[in-house]
């Protein structure tokens, strides 16, 4: 058994108690250090999602989101970088306590751990404050980009672009449609006489089989396929500017006065649900 001189055992402990209130103080600062998750929260965090704009809008839409984006990174390198010094601050706190106990047992005066403590509780908090500090910037920087939703000089350079695209993709889709109609109604046609040849005429499928199997009014031979072109020709040929798109393509100090004559041309009697009858 190890014996140590009572002025050994004196130093030793008084030594081994410094080093405790030293250990004590780091882990204090340590919880004192706020951490990653009370300050990049999920409101912080959907800063960073949702864009408002398209490719179509002004590039100062884009440069600003990268600026929300480019942030929120710092935000998130931030955090990890705190979580890295969390684990050296433990690191810190463990080998302080190690070496405090190899000298209790050697009877030496403990090891003085102050200047690594006061590294790694300052990394700490110093983290926290940046981390703080870079949520901050981030909020500004989607104050930034949400402002430009209330410049009516930007909205009006988007809107623009949008509906000289609008009418290019509209043009597009009228030319297309013809096309893929008359597609559509040749394969049918084809269709058509494909399963007339197997089934009915060559009797390729046993009547056994076939009344099991979904080819009926299914398939290429569905009627909604004709209703769906239907549909979308009567889109792309449309002359009401409510439906066409055109009402919303006007120019913004007509479409006032532009809706009241279209609401009035629209207004029918109305009925007055407490008449008795």
């Amino acid at each position: 058994m190890l014996e140590l001189a009572p002025g050994n055992i004196r130093i030793a402990l008084d030594s081994a108690d410094a080093a405790k209130r030293q250990i004590a103080e780091l882990a204090g600062k340590v919880n004192r250090a706020k951490h990653p998750d009370e300050i990049l929260t999920e409101s912080v965090i959907t800063l960073a999602s949702g864009p408002l704009h398209c490719d179509l809008a002004p590039a100062v839409a884009g440069d600003r989101w990268e600026k929300v984006l480019a942030t929120y990174e710092d935000c998130e390198n931030l955090a990890q970088r705190w979580n890295e010094l969390e684990t050296e601050a433990e690191d810190v706190r463990a080998n302080a306590v190690r070496k405090g106990a190899e000298a209790l047992r050697a009877g030496k005066k403990a090891p003085s751990v102050a200047a690594v403590i006061l590294d790694a509780e300052t990394a700490l908090e110093s983290c926290s404050l940046v981390l703080t500090e870079a949520v901050a910037e981030l909020r500004k920087a989607r104050t930034a980009y949400n402002v430009l939703w209330r410049d009516r000089k930007f909205l009006t350079a988007y809107r623009d672009a949008v509906i000289a695209d609008f009418k290019k993709q509209r043009a597009k889709a009228s030319q297309a449609i013809d096309a893929i109609a008359g597609a559509v109604g040749e394969t049918r046609r084809r269709y058509g006489t494909l399963h007339d040849l197997t089934v009915n005429y060559l009797d390729a499928i046993p009547e056994e089989s076939y009344q099991y199997l979904p080819m009926r009014g299914t398939g290429w031979a569905q009627a909604d396929l004709e209703n769906a072109l239907g549909l979308l020709r009567g889109q792309v040929n449309e002359t009401d500017p409510l439906f066409s798109g055109d009402f919303l393509t006007m120019p913004l100090g007509e479409i006032a006065e532009a809706a009241e004559e279209l609401a009035e041309d629209r207004k029918g009697p109305r009925e007055n649900h407490w008449a008795i009858g």
